[in-house]
């Protein structure tokens, strides 16, 4: 609460944010500072700030936050009843290709554990991890929110084209420049216009957010041109032609959990399985 307000700078803002009316998050700053014998906070035409002794409890207040979710996190573990659960988000990308091989591994070492898997989006998976109903996102590197994220390989990126196409061994990004393209579904689209705008490419985007498999589907019948990733493409090749872009560019795949400190042990032995291994060539 009292860590809210001096980060926003705000009262009502930190209200808001918790979930509480102004006045109640006031009421309970005014009961804090009488039970601590002296004011934590300095309220000014600026905002709200600490004052020098409410700065030097933050590492106490720091410690008592980590513990409280260390507790929480305990008390998710009684609920399962005693039962090994892991629940995973996962682009599709991924729990098509290279998941299953993981999967295989950690079920021989751990046979009685249960994995749960669900398949999602970008923002999706952020909002599964981020309140509690997965355990771990298997994604790309293009969170916004306070998740820690775990590299664990780049998956490089393609020229889509028409089969009738004539391309080389790569493309040059630059010549999106006006087609028509098809832009995959949410998620993986972020990585895709973060890509084209590195590069100054301002495409003609004429569908938008496609599941990965119609855009493959429409780019063979020649409504458009697109860009996917390796993973993505595993499998669907046959009657495209693709080129790797040139400046080469990927995807950062990884790893996304609330935390590692405070992640269960089942969690922490899935994440030393997903590093141990390599996405299948």
């Amino acid at each position: 609460m009292l860590k809210a307000v001096a980060g926003l700078g705000s009262i009502s803002k930190a209200a808001e944010k918790m979930g509480y009316s102004q006045p109640g998050l006031t009421g309970m700053l005014n009961r804090l500072e009488d039970e601590v014998g002296f004011a934590l906070l300095e309220r000014g035409s600026s905002g709200v700030v600490l004052t020098a002794r409410g700065r030097e409890l933050l590492p106490a207040i720091d410690r008592v936050l980590e513990s409280y979710a260390e507790f929480e996190s305990a008390v998710r573990d009684v609920r399962r009843n005693g039962e090994d659960v892991l629940r995973v988000a996962s682009y599709t990308s991924i729990s098509r290709s290279w998941l299953p091989v993981i999967l295989r591994r950690f079920n021989e070492q751990h046979p009685q554990s249960k994995l749960v898997i669900k398949d999602g989006a970008g923002g999706e998976i952020e909002k599964w991890v981020s309140e509690g109903s997965v355990d771990i996102g298997l994604a790309s590197n293009n969170f916004a929110g306070d998740l820690e994220f775990i590299p664990l390989f780049d998956d490089p990126y393609y020229a889509v084209l028409p089969p009738t196409s004539a391309v080389g061994d790569t493309y040059d990004i630059h010549n999106f420049e006006g087609q028509n393209f098809l832009m995959p579904s949410y998620g993986m689209d972020l990585d895709i216009l973060r890509t084209l705008q590195r590069h100054g490419v301002t495409p003609q985007f004429s569908l938008i957010a496609m599941e990965d498999q119609a855009v493959i589907k429409m780019v063979e019948q020649g409504l458009g041109v697109s860009i996917l990733s390796e993973l993505v493409l595993k499998g669907s090749t046959s009657s495209l032609s693709l080129a790797r872009l040139s400046p080469a560019s990927c995807r950062e795949l990884g790893i996304v959990v609330k935390s590692t400190r405070q992640s269960s042990h089942l969690l922490r032995e899935f994440i030393a399985c997903l590093r141990g291994a390599l996405p299948p060539a």
